[in-house]
Protein backbone atom coordinates (compact mmCIF):
# COMPACT_ATOMS: atom_id res chain seq x y z
CA UNK A 1 0.00 0.00 0.00
CA UNK A 2 1.52 3.45 -1.14
CA UNK A 3 2.40 5.58 1.39
CA UNK A 4 1.86 8.79 -0.80
CA UNK A 5 -1.46 10.04 -0.82
CA UNK A 6 -2.10 12.47 -4.43
CA UNK A 7 -5.07 14.70 -3.87
CA UNK A 8 -4.11 17.11 -6.30
CA UNK A 9 -1.05 17.76 -9.31
CA UNK A 10 -0.19 20.90 -10.58
CA UNK A 11 -1.85 21.87 -13.93
CA UNK A 12 -0.37 24.70 -15.56
CA UNK A 13 -2.97 25.03 -18.36
CA UNK A 14 -5.42 24.79 -15.34
CA UNK A 15 -3.79 27.73 -13.76
CA UNK A 16 -4.58 30.19 -16.59
CA UNK A 17 -8.64 30.10 -15.92
CA UNK A 18 -10.15 32.89 -15.12
CA UNK A 19 -12.89 32.96 -11.81
CA UNK A 20 -15.25 35.79 -12.74
CA UNK A 21 -16.44 36.21 -8.58
CA UNK A 22 -14.02 34.65 -6.34
CA UNK A 23 -15.50 33.34 -3.33
CA UNK A 24 -14.86 35.27 -0.51
CA UNK A 25 -13.89 32.66 2.83
CA UNK A 26 -13.33 33.71 6.42
CA UNK A 27 -10.80 31.19 8.45
CA UNK A 28 -12.85 30.07 11.11
CA UNK A 29 -9.91 29.57 13.31
CA UNK A 30 -11.00 25.77 14.35
CA UNK A 31 -8.25 23.27 14.55
CA UNK A 32 -8.40 19.45 15.87
CA UNK A 33 -7.17 18.11 19.80
CA UNK A 34 -4.95 15.84 17.29
CA UNK A 35 -3.19 19.27 15.95
CA UNK A 36 -3.43 20.82 19.39
CA UNK A 37 -1.42 17.43 20.80
CA UNK A 38 1.23 17.52 17.84
CA UNK A 39 1.85 21.22 18.35
CA UNK A 40 2.23 21.35 22.24
CA UNK A 41 5.80 22.66 23.05
CA UNK A 42 7.00 21.70 19.31
CA UNK A 43 9.04 23.92 17.36
CA UNK A 44 8.70 25.16 13.45
CA UNK A 45 11.19 26.24 11.04
CA UNK A 46 10.44 28.29 7.85
CA UNK A 47 13.28 28.70 5.21
CA UNK A 48 11.70 31.56 2.60
CA UNK A 49 12.98 32.25 -0.70
CA UNK A 50 11.79 34.26 -3.34
CA UNK A 51 9.66 38.06 -3.39
CA UNK A 52 7.73 39.71 -0.69
CA UNK A 53 4.45 37.48 -1.72
CA UNK A 54 6.47 34.28 -0.45
CA UNK A 55 7.41 36.82 2.81
CA UNK A 56 3.87 37.09 3.27
CA UNK A 57 2.83 33.76 2.90
CA UNK A 58 5.97 32.86 5.42
CA UNK A 59 4.08 34.92 8.01
CA UNK A 60 0.59 33.71 7.71
CA UNK A 61 2.03 29.69 7.39
CA UNK A 62 3.81 30.73 11.05
CA UNK A 63 0.48 32.04 12.14
CA UNK A 64 -0.87 28.79 11.55
CA UNK A 65 1.53 26.98 13.33
CA UNK A 66 1.63 29.15 16.25
CA UNK A 67 -2.03 28.44 16.17
CA UNK A 68 -1.68 25.31 17.39
CA UNK A 69 0.91 26.00 19.80
CA UNK A 70 3.69 25.78 17.92
CA UNK A 71 7.18 28.04 19.03
CA UNK A 72 9.45 29.32 15.55
CA UNK A 73 13.30 28.85 16.42
CA UNK A 74 16.06 29.95 13.51
CA UNK A 75 17.85 26.49 14.29
CA UNK A 76 16.88 24.14 11.78
CA UNK A 77 18.60 21.54 13.52
CA UNK A 78 16.11 21.56 16.24
CA UNK A 79 13.02 22.13 14.48
CA UNK A 80 10.31 19.11 15.09
CA UNK A 81 8.51 21.02 11.90
CA UNK A 82 10.52 22.43 9.03
CA UNK A 83 8.89 24.37 5.85
CA UNK A 84 11.26 24.94 2.22
CA UNK A 85 8.82 27.76 0.93
CA UNK A 86 10.04 28.25 -2.80
CA UNK A 87 10.36 30.47 -5.84
CA UNK A 88 9.98 29.60 -9.04
CA UNK A 89 11.39 33.26 -10.89
CA UNK A 90 14.68 32.36 -10.72
CA UNK A 91 16.27 29.56 -11.65
CA UNK A 92 18.99 29.93 -9.31
CA UNK A 93 16.56 30.57 -6.68
CA UNK A 94 14.90 26.63 -7.59
CA UNK A 95 17.94 24.59 -7.66
CA UNK A 96 18.90 25.93 -4.29
CA UNK A 97 15.83 23.81 -2.37
CA UNK A 98 17.09 20.34 -3.40
CA UNK A 99 20.12 20.84 -1.19
CA UNK A 100 17.73 22.55 1.54
CA UNK A 101 16.10 19.37 1.17
CA UNK A 102 18.42 17.06 1.88
CA UNK A 103 20.02 19.00 4.87
CA UNK A 104 16.28 17.71 6.45
CA UNK A 105 16.78 13.80 6.34
CA UNK A 106 19.19 14.52 9.71
CA UNK A 107 16.11 15.65 11.85
CA UNK A 108 13.64 12.71 10.50
CA UNK A 109 16.67 10.25 11.59
CA UNK A 110 16.50 11.84 14.98
CA UNK A 111 12.96 11.74 15.34
CA UNK A 112 10.46 9.83 13.00
CA UNK A 113 7.91 11.96 14.22
CA UNK A 114 9.51 14.92 12.25
CA UNK A 115 7.48 17.08 9.72
CA UNK A 116 8.90 18.34 6.14
CA UNK A 117 6.71 20.70 4.18
CA UNK A 118 7.37 21.62 0.76
CA UNK A 119 5.31 24.96 -0.22
CA UNK A 120 5.59 27.74 -2.84
CA UNK A 121 5.74 28.50 -7.19
CA UNK A 122 8.09 25.91 -7.55
CA UNK A 123 5.76 23.09 -6.61
CA UNK A 124 2.96 24.43 -9.30
CA UNK A 125 5.45 23.63 -11.82
CA UNK A 126 3.94 20.80 -13.85
CA UNK A 127 5.76 17.38 -12.49
CA UNK A 128 8.32 18.69 -9.49
CA UNK A 129 5.59 17.61 -6.69
CA UNK A 130 5.87 14.14 -7.77
CA UNK A 131 9.44 13.82 -8.45
CA UNK A 132 10.66 15.29 -5.13
CA UNK A 133 7.78 13.11 -2.84
CA UNK A 134 9.07 10.05 -4.83
CA UNK A 135 13.22 11.02 -4.14
CA UNK A 136 12.89 12.60 -0.67
CA UNK A 137 10.76 10.27 1.57
CA UNK A 138 11.44 12.46 4.99
CA UNK A 139 8.65 14.95 2.70
CA UNK A 140 5.40 14.72 4.56
CA UNK A 141 3.19 17.06 2.76
CA UNK A 142 3.65 19.06 -0.33
CA UNK A 143 1.33 22.06 -1.10
CA UNK A 144 1.33 25.04 -3.73
CA UNK A 145 0.52 28.66 -3.39
CA UNK A 146 -3.21 28.48 -3.04
CA UNK A 147 -3.21 25.90 -0.48
CA UNK A 148 -1.23 27.86 2.20
CA UNK A 149 -5.10 28.76 4.29
CA UNK A 150 -5.30 24.62 4.11
CA UNK A 151 -2.08 23.81 5.87
CA UNK A 152 -3.61 22.95 9.09
CA UNK A 153 -6.24 20.67 7.49
CA UNK A 154 -3.36 19.21 5.66
CA UNK A 155 -1.18 18.53 8.44
CA UNK A 156 -3.93 16.74 10.09
CA UNK A 157 -4.69 14.58 7.39
CA UNK A 158 -1.02 13.41 7.49
CA UNK A 159 -1.02 12.91 11.33
CA UNK A 160 -4.28 10.76 10.74
CA UNK A 161 -3.58 8.72 7.50
CA UNK A 162 0.28 8.75 8.39
CA UNK A 163 0.63 8.85 4.84
CA UNK A 164 2.68 11.56 3.09
CA UNK A 165 0.72 14.09 0.84
CA UNK A 166 0.72 16.29 -2.19
CA UNK A 167 -1.62 18.87 -2.31
CA UNK A 168 -0.92 21.32 -5.85
CA UNK A 169 -4.50 22.72 -6.97
CA UNK A 170 -3.28 25.19 -10.00
CA UNK A 171 -6.65 26.75 -9.88
CA UNK A 172 -7.93 28.95 -7.08
CA UNK A 173 -11.52 30.54 -6.94
CA UNK A 174 -11.56 31.83 -3.66
CA UNK A 175 -10.08 35.10 -1.33
CA UNK A 176 -9.67 33.63 2.09
CA UNK A 177 -9.58 36.68 4.99
CA UNK A 178 -9.07 36.47 8.82
CA UNK A 179 -6.07 34.12 7.87
CA UNK A 180 -3.52 33.82 11.27
CA UNK A 181 -0.09 35.62 10.77
CA UNK A 182 3.12 35.71 12.76
CA UNK A 183 4.53 39.24 11.04
CA UNK A 184 8.40 39.18 10.70
CA UNK A 185 8.49 42.90 12.18
CA UNK A 186 6.74 44.42 14.75
CA UNK A 187 7.35 47.45 12.89
CA UNK A 188 7.03 47.18 8.99
CA UNK A 189 4.25 44.75 7.84
CA UNK A 190 2.78 43.37 3.94
CA UNK A 191 -0.36 43.56 2.92
CA UNK A 192 -2.16 41.63 0.04
CA UNK A 193 -4.52 43.56 -2.18
CA UNK A 194 -4.90 41.46 -4.65
CA UNK A 195 -3.02 37.59 -5.56
CA UNK A 196 -2.35 36.29 -9.41
CA UNK A 197 -1.59 37.76 -12.78
CA UNK A 198 -3.44 38.66 -15.66
CA UNK A 199 -0.32 39.97 -17.62
CA UNK A 200 1.28 37.00 -18.85
CA UNK A 201 4.70 38.27 -20.02
CA UNK A 202 6.08 35.51 -22.31
CA UNK A 203 9.10 35.32 -19.49
CA UNK A 204 6.85 34.82 -16.40
CA UNK A 205 6.05 32.11 -14.81
CA UNK A 206 3.35 33.83 -12.08
CA UNK A 207 0.02 33.10 -13.54
CA UNK A 208 1.00 29.77 -14.11
CA UNK A 209 1.50 29.55 -9.88
CA UNK A 210 -0.05 32.29 -8.40
CA UNK A 211 -2.99 32.02 -10.67
CA UNK A 212 -5.22 34.52 -12.16
CA UNK A 213 -5.87 38.36 -10.85
CA UNK A 214 -8.42 38.12 -7.44
CA UNK A 215 -8.77 41.20 -5.70
CA UNK A 216 -9.36 41.70 -1.65
CA UNK A 217 -12.12 43.51 -1.05
CA UNK A 218 -11.24 46.90 -0.03
CA UNK A 219 -13.41 46.84 3.58
CA UNK A 220 -11.01 43.99 4.20
CA UNK A 221 -8.06 45.57 3.60
CA UNK A 222 -8.85 48.53 5.76
CA UNK A 223 -9.35 46.64 8.44
CA UNK A 224 -5.92 44.88 8.19
CA UNK A 225 -4.68 48.10 7.43
CA UNK A 226 -6.00 50.03 10.95
CA UNK A 227 -5.55 47.19 13.10
CA UNK A 228 -1.62 47.47 12.04
CA UNK A 229 -1.73 51.25 12.59
CA UNK A 230 -2.94 50.84 15.96
CA UNK A 231 -0.67 48.21 16.87
CA UNK A 232 1.90 50.77 16.16
CA UNK A 233 3.47 49.97 13.05
CA UNK A 234 5.19 52.28 11.26
CA UNK A 235 5.32 51.20 7.03
CA UNK A 236 3.01 48.98 4.95
CA UNK A 237 3.57 47.68 2.10
CA UNK A 238 0.60 46.77 -0.51
CA UNK A 239 1.25 44.20 -2.09
CA UNK A 240 0.30 42.37 -5.55
CA UNK A 241 1.60 41.19 -8.62
CA UNK A 242 0.03 44.38 -10.44
CA UNK A 243 -0.79 46.95 -8.09
CA UNK A 244 -2.53 49.11 -10.70
CA UNK A 245 -4.98 46.09 -11.27
CA UNK A 246 -6.28 46.59 -7.99
CA UNK A 247 -10.33 46.36 -8.16
CA UNK A 248 -11.00 45.74 -11.82
CA UNK A 249 -12.59 42.24 -11.71
CA UNK A 250 -15.58 43.93 -9.40
CA UNK A 251 -16.43 45.96 -12.12
CA UNK A 252 -17.84 48.92 -10.11
CA UNK A 253 -15.51 51.15 -10.43
CA UNK A 254 -12.91 50.11 -7.63
CA UNK A 255 -9.41 51.63 -8.52
CA UNK A 256 -6.17 51.16 -6.46
CA UNK A 257 -6.05 54.89 -6.90
CA UNK A 258 -9.43 54.74 -4.49
CA UNK A 259 -7.52 52.33 -2.15
CA UNK A 260 -4.40 53.67 -1.79
CA UNK A 261 -6.01 57.06 -0.54
CA UNK A 262 -8.21 55.22 1.92
CA UNK A 263 -5.16 53.42 3.45
CA UNK A 264 -3.24 56.89 3.72
CA UNK A 265 -5.84 58.28 5.73
CA UNK A 266 -5.51 54.96 8.32
CA UNK A 267 -2.64 57.35 9.51
CA UNK A 268 0.73 55.09 8.89
CA UNK A 269 3.16 56.86 8.84
CA UNK A 270 5.00 55.61 5.52
CA UNK A 271 2.78 54.06 2.92
CA UNK A 272 4.81 52.00 -0.54
CA UNK A 273 3.34 49.48 -2.41
CA UNK A 274 4.81 46.83 -4.80
CA UNK A 275 4.46 46.48 -7.73
CA UNK A 276 3.33 48.55 -10.88
CA UNK A 277 2.93 47.84 -14.25
CA UNK A 278 3.84 50.94 -16.39
CA UNK A 279 0.86 51.20 -18.77
CA UNK A 280 -1.79 51.06 -15.94
CA UNK A 281 -0.51 54.06 -13.84
CA UNK A 282 -3.00 56.40 -13.91
CA UNK A 283 -2.56 60.28 -13.89
CA UNK A 284 -5.23 60.05 -10.16
CA UNK A 285 -2.43 57.32 -9.10
CA UNK A 286 -0.04 60.43 -9.49
CA UNK A 287 -2.17 62.74 -8.20
CA UNK A 288 -2.68 60.80 -5.11
CA UNK A 289 0.78 60.12 -4.18
CA UNK A 290 1.54 63.51 -4.43
CA UNK A 291 -1.23 64.56 -2.47
CA UNK A 292 -0.22 62.57 0.95
CA UNK A 293 2.71 63.25 2.62
CA UNK A 294 2.94 59.57 4.64
CA UNK A 295 3.23 57.89 0.79
CA UNK A 296 6.88 57.63 0.47
CA UNK A 297 8.05 59.07 -2.70
CA UNK A 298 9.49 55.63 -3.78
CA UNK A 299 8.25 53.65 -7.00
CA UNK A 300 9.31 50.30 -8.21
CA UNK A 301 8.59 50.94 -11.91
CA UNK A 302 9.82 47.95 -14.04
CA UNK A 303 10.27 48.17 -17.09
CA UNK A 304 12.44 44.96 -18.54
CA UNK A 305 13.89 46.66 -21.14
CA UNK A 306 14.22 49.70 -23.46
CA UNK A 307 13.83 48.37 -26.39
CA UNK A 308 9.94 48.90 -28.18
CA UNK A 309 10.40 45.44 -30.24
CA UNK A 310 11.87 43.10 -26.89
CA UNK A 311 8.81 44.26 -25.00
CA UNK A 312 6.55 43.04 -28.06
CA UNK A 313 8.21 39.76 -28.12
CA UNK A 314 7.74 40.15 -24.27
CA UNK A 315 4.15 40.94 -24.01
CA UNK A 316 4.57 43.86 -22.26
CA UNK A 317 1.47 46.04 -23.21
CA UNK A 318 3.62 49.48 -23.74
CA UNK A 319 6.08 50.73 -25.92
CA UNK A 320 9.31 52.26 -24.86
CA UNK A 321 7.78 55.79 -25.67
CA UNK A 322 4.57 55.39 -23.75
CA UNK A 323 7.19 54.13 -20.27
CA UNK A 324 8.86 57.35 -20.83
CA UNK A 325 6.24 59.93 -21.22
CA UNK A 326 4.25 57.59 -18.10
CA UNK A 327 8.00 58.30 -16.09
CA UNK A 328 8.32 62.03 -16.69
CA UNK A 329 4.71 62.94 -15.22
CA UNK A 330 5.68 60.61 -12.29
CA UNK A 331 9.35 62.94 -11.98
CA UNK A 332 7.70 66.39 -12.82
CA UNK A 333 4.27 66.07 -10.22
CA UNK A 334 7.16 64.75 -7.83
CA UNK A 335 10.92 65.82 -8.29
CA UNK A 336 12.45 64.41 -5.37
CA UNK A 337 11.18 60.52 -6.23
CA UNK A 338 13.41 57.40 -6.27
CA UNK A 339 12.62 55.45 -9.55
CA UNK A 340 14.28 51.73 -9.11
CA UNK A 341 13.13 48.98 -11.54
CA UNK A 342 13.64 45.77 -13.46
CA UNK A 343 15.55 44.95 -16.30
CA UNK A 344 15.94 41.64 -18.12
CA UNK A 345 19.35 41.45 -20.18
CA UNK A 346 19.81 38.81 -23.07
CA UNK A 347 15.74 37.82 -23.93
CA UNK A 348 15.47 36.09 -26.77
CA UNK A 349 16.07 37.51 -30.01
CA UNK A 350 17.57 40.50 -28.43
CA UNK A 351 19.44 42.34 -30.71
CA UNK A 352 22.76 45.07 -30.28
CA UNK A 353 20.74 47.73 -31.34
CA UNK A 354 17.71 46.43 -28.81
CA UNK A 355 20.26 46.30 -25.63
CA UNK A 356 21.24 50.16 -27.24
CA UNK A 357 18.14 51.26 -26.81
CA UNK A 358 18.02 49.74 -22.97
CA UNK A 359 21.38 51.64 -22.18
CA UNK A 360 19.74 54.49 -23.27
CA UNK A 361 16.39 54.47 -21.64
CA UNK A 362 18.81 53.78 -18.16
CA UNK A 363 20.74 56.93 -19.33
CA UNK A 364 17.31 59.03 -19.60
CA UNK A 365 15.53 57.86 -16.59
CA UNK A 366 18.48 58.07 -14.50
CA UNK A 367 16.95 55.18 -12.05
CA UNK A 368 18.36 55.69 -8.42
CA UNK A 369 18.96 51.63 -8.41
CA UNK A 370 18.10 48.64 -10.77
CA UNK A 371 17.50 45.17 -10.70
CA UNK A 372 19.36 43.79 -13.91
CA UNK A 373 18.71 39.91 -14.53
CA UNK A 374 20.34 37.46 -17.34
CA UNK A 375 17.22 35.82 -18.95
CA UNK A 376 17.06 32.34 -17.81
CA UNK A 377 14.12 30.39 -19.63
CA UNK A 378 11.47 29.07 -17.07
CA UNK A 379 9.65 25.77 -18.49
CA UNK A 380 6.29 26.33 -19.53
CA UNK A 381 6.60 30.16 -20.63
CA UNK A 382 6.50 30.95 -24.35
CA UNK A 383 10.20 32.50 -24.52
CA UNK A 384 11.74 29.23 -23.57
CA UNK A 385 10.43 28.15 -26.87
CA UNK A 386 11.98 30.81 -28.36
CA UNK A 387 15.45 31.24 -30.00
CA UNK A 388 17.87 31.78 -27.32
CA UNK A 389 20.84 34.46 -26.94
CA UNK A 390 24.07 33.20 -26.79
CA UNK A 391 25.41 33.04 -22.99
CA UNK A 392 28.25 34.95 -23.46
CA UNK A 393 26.69 38.09 -24.82
CA UNK A 394 23.93 37.85 -22.69
CA UNK A 395 27.25 37.98 -19.71
CA UNK A 396 28.86 40.83 -21.79
CA UNK A 397 25.72 42.85 -22.20
CA UNK A 398 25.08 42.54 -18.43
CA UNK A 399 28.56 43.92 -17.57
CA UNK A 400 27.58 47.19 -19.80
CA UNK A 401 24.16 47.58 -18.50
CA UNK A 402 25.83 47.41 -14.63
CA UNK A 403 28.22 50.06 -15.38
CA UNK A 404 25.38 52.70 -16.48
CA UNK A 405 22.74 51.66 -13.34
CA UNK A 406 25.75 51.84 -11.05
CA UNK A 407 26.26 55.12 -12.74
CA UNK A 408 23.19 56.51 -11.93
CA UNK A 409 22.99 54.82 -8.59
CA UNK A 410 25.75 57.11 -7.44
CA UNK A 411 24.51 60.06 -8.67
CA UNK A 412 21.22 59.26 -7.11
CA UNK A 413 22.80 59.06 -4.09
CA UNK A 414 25.09 62.24 -4.15
CA UNK A 415 22.45 64.41 -4.80
CA UNK A 416 20.95 63.24 -1.17
CA UNK A 417 24.18 64.37 0.47
CA UNK A 418 23.76 67.27 2.50
CA UNK A 419 20.09 66.78 2.94
CA UNK A 420 17.55 65.59 5.95
CA UNK A 421 15.42 62.57 5.57
CA UNK A 422 13.34 60.79 7.70
CA UNK A 423 14.38 56.91 8.44
CA UNK A 424 12.83 54.21 9.22
CA UNK A 425 15.58 52.19 11.76
CA UNK A 426 15.68 48.87 10.98
CA UNK A 427 17.80 47.73 13.58
CA UNK A 428 21.62 47.88 14.28
CA UNK A 429 24.55 46.51 11.85
CA UNK A 430 25.83 42.98 12.39
CA UNK A 431 29.03 43.89 12.25
CA UNK A 432 28.75 46.82 14.31
CA UNK A 433 25.85 47.79 17.17
CA UNK A 434 26.75 51.32 17.19
CA UNK A 435 25.95 51.29 13.62
CA UNK A 436 22.28 51.74 12.69
CA UNK A 437 20.64 51.37 8.81
CA UNK A 438 17.20 51.80 7.28
CA UNK A 439 15.75 53.42 4.13
CA UNK A 440 15.04 57.25 3.47
CA UNK A 441 11.41 57.87 1.89
CA UNK A 442 13.47 57.05 -2.15
CA UNK A 443 14.16 54.06 -1.53
CA UNK A 444 17.61 54.72 -0.53
CA UNK A 445 19.68 52.62 2.09
CA UNK A 446 21.29 54.54 4.49
CA UNK A 447 23.96 53.66 7.33
CA UNK A 448 24.47 55.70 10.33
CA UNK A 449 26.01 55.54 13.86
CA UNK A 450 23.25 56.08 16.97
CA UNK A 451 21.65 53.91 19.93
CA UNK A 452 20.08 50.67 19.27
CA UNK A 453 16.70 51.54 21.35
CA UNK A 454 16.13 54.00 18.17
CA UNK A 455 14.95 50.28 16.01
CA UNK A 456 11.89 50.90 14.74
CA UNK A 457 11.56 54.69 15.62
CA UNK A 458 11.51 57.22 12.62
CA UNK A 459 14.65 59.56 12.97
CA UNK A 460 16.05 62.22 10.80
CA UNK A 461 19.15 61.93 9.52
CA UNK A 462 21.74 63.78 7.86
CA UNK A 463 23.28 62.33 4.60
CA UNK A 464 27.25 63.04 4.70
CA UNK A 465 28.91 60.71 2.41
CA UNK A 466 27.59 59.01 -1.06
CA UNK A 467 28.84 55.51 -2.09
CA UNK A 468 26.81 54.04 -5.23
CA UNK A 469 24.60 51.16 -2.90
CA UNK A 470 24.36 53.16 0.08
CA UNK A 471 24.60 56.65 1.71
CA UNK A 472 26.58 57.44 5.32
CA UNK A 473 24.65 59.74 7.08
CA UNK A 474 24.39 61.02 10.59
CA UNK A 475 21.35 62.22 13.32
CA UNK A 476 20.45 65.35 12.40
CA UNK A 477 18.75 65.19 16.18
CA UNK A 478 19.31 64.25 19.57
CA UNK A 479 17.78 60.43 19.89
CA UNK A 480 16.42 61.13 23.08
CA UNK A 481 14.47 63.19 21.75
CA UNK A 482 13.35 60.80 18.50
CA UNK A 483 12.36 58.23 20.81
CA UNK A 484 10.42 60.63 22.74
CA UNK A 485 8.96 61.20 19.51
CA UNK A 486 8.19 58.06 19.33
CA UNK A 487 6.81 56.95 22.16
CA UNK A 488 4.49 59.96 21.94
CA UNK A 489 3.37 58.45 18.89
CA UNK A 490 2.67 54.88 20.51
CA UNK A 491 0.83 56.56 23.34
CA UNK A 492 -1.77 58.78 20.83
CA UNK A 493 -2.77 54.70 19.60
CA UNK A 494 -3.64 53.41 23.23
CA UNK A 495 -7.15 52.82 23.33
CA UNK A 496 -7.71 54.57 26.80
CA UNK A 497 -6.13 57.56 25.33
CA UNK A 498 -7.59 57.48 22.32
CA UNK A 499 -10.95 57.94 24.43
CA UNK A 500 -9.71 60.77 26.50
CA UNK A 501 -8.72 62.73 23.58
CA UNK A 502 -11.98 62.08 21.67
CA UNK A 503 -13.74 62.83 25.08
CA UNK A 504 -11.83 66.19 25.95
CA UNK A 505 -12.47 67.35 22.30
CA UNK A 506 -16.15 66.31 22.78
CA UNK A 507 -16.27 68.40 26.23
CA UNK A 508 -14.56 71.40 24.87
CA UNK A 509 -16.87 71.76 22.07
CA UNK A 510 -20.09 71.02 24.15
CA UNK A 511 -22.44 74.12 24.65
CA UNK A 512 -23.68 72.43 27.64
CA UNK A 513 -20.24 71.83 29.59
CA UNK A 514 -19.59 75.59 28.48
CA UNK A 515 -23.03 76.52 30.26
CA UNK A 516 -22.34 74.61 33.29
CA UNK A 517 -18.96 76.30 33.13
CA UNK A 518 -20.71 79.85 33.53
CA UNK A 519 -23.51 78.91 35.85
CA UNK A 520 -20.19 77.52 37.77
CA UNK A 521 -18.81 80.81 37.59
CA UNK A 522 -21.70 82.87 38.43
CA UNK A 523 -22.45 80.87 41.51
CA UNK A 524 -19.51 81.15 42.73
CA UNK A 525 -19.45 84.69 42.17
CA UNK A 526 -22.65 85.34 43.97
CA UNK A 527 -21.44 83.41 46.90
CA UNK A 528 -18.45 85.44 47.55
CA UNK A 529 -20.33 88.56 46.86
CA UNK A 530 -23.04 87.82 49.61
CA UNK A 531 -20.62 86.78 52.41
CA UNK A 532 -21.60 88.37 55.68
CA UNK A 533 -24.85 88.45 54.60
CA UNK A 534 -28.35 86.28 54.96
CA UNK A 535 -28.38 85.47 51.60
CA UNK A 536 -24.72 83.75 52.27
CA UNK A 537 -26.61 80.07 53.21
CA UNK A 538 -28.31 79.70 50.03
CA UNK A 539 -25.76 81.58 48.12
CA UNK A 540 -23.46 78.64 49.13
CA UNK A 541 -26.09 75.67 48.43
CA UNK A 542 -26.03 76.74 44.71
CA UNK A 543 -22.85 76.95 44.33
CA UNK A 544 -22.57 73.41 46.12
CA UNK A 545 -25.56 72.08 43.70
CA UNK A 546 -23.40 73.13 40.52
CA UNK A 547 -20.77 71.71 41.83
CA UNK A 548 -22.62 68.41 42.27
CA UNK A 549 -23.95 68.54 39.05
CA UNK A 550 -20.45 68.75 37.16
CA UNK A 551 -19.60 65.76 39.38
CA UNK A 552 -22.28 63.74 38.54
CA UNK A 553 -22.16 64.47 35.03
CA UNK A 554 -21.88 61.35 33.03
CA UNK A 555 -19.31 62.82 30.40
CA UNK A 556 -17.25 65.14 32.77
CA UNK A 557 -17.25 61.56 35.17
CA UNK A 558 -15.98 59.35 32.55
CA UNK A 559 -12.75 61.69 31.57
CA UNK A 560 -11.78 61.98 35.34
CA UNK A 561 -11.53 58.06 35.31
CA UNK A 562 -9.93 58.02 31.95
CA UNK A 563 -7.76 60.83 33.52
CA UNK A 564 -6.47 58.44 36.14
CA UNK A 565 -5.72 55.96 33.67
CA UNK A 566 -3.89 57.90 31.54
CA UNK A 567 -1.89 58.90 34.43
CA UNK A 568 -0.75 55.47 35.38
CA UNK A 569 -0.08 54.78 31.97
CA UNK A 570 2.26 57.39 31.54
CA UNK A 571 4.18 56.73 35.26
CA UNK A 572 4.99 53.01 33.45
CA UNK A 573 5.77 54.50 30.47
CA UNK A 574 8.63 56.80 32.84
CA UNK A 575 9.94 54.14 34.39
CA UNK A 576 10.65 51.99 31.63
CA UNK A 577 12.39 55.10 29.69
CA UNK A 578 14.37 55.73 32.98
Amino acid sequence: MSKILVKSLANQKEATQKVENPVRIVDDGKVTPRLLGFGKDKLFYIRTYGCQANIRDEEIMAGYLNRIGMKRTINAEEADLAIINTCAVRENAEAKIYGEIGSFKANYERNKNFMLVIAGCVMEENGVAQELMATYSWISLIIGTHDVPNLLPLLDECLKSKKNIINVRSFAGEVVENMPSMRISPYKAYVNISYGCDKFCTYCIVPYTRGRERSRKMEDILKECQELVNDGYKEITLLGQNVNSYGLDFKDGTTFAHLLEAVAKTGIPQLKFLTSYPSQFSDEMIEIMAKYPNIVHWLHFPVQSGSTNVLSKMGRRYSREEYVEIARKIKAKMPDIGLTTDIIVGFPKETEEDFLDTLSLCKEIEYSAAFTFIYSPRSGTPAARMEQVPEEIQHERFDRLKAVIEDSTAKHSASMVGKIYDILVDGPSKKDENILSGYATNGKLVNFPGPKYLTGCIVKVKMVESHVYYIKGELAEDPIIAKARDVAYLISLDPVVKEYQRLDETLRNSDEIKALGDKLVLAKKNMVLSKGSENYPSAKKDYEDVLNEIKNHPLLNNRDNLSSEVEDLLITIRNILK
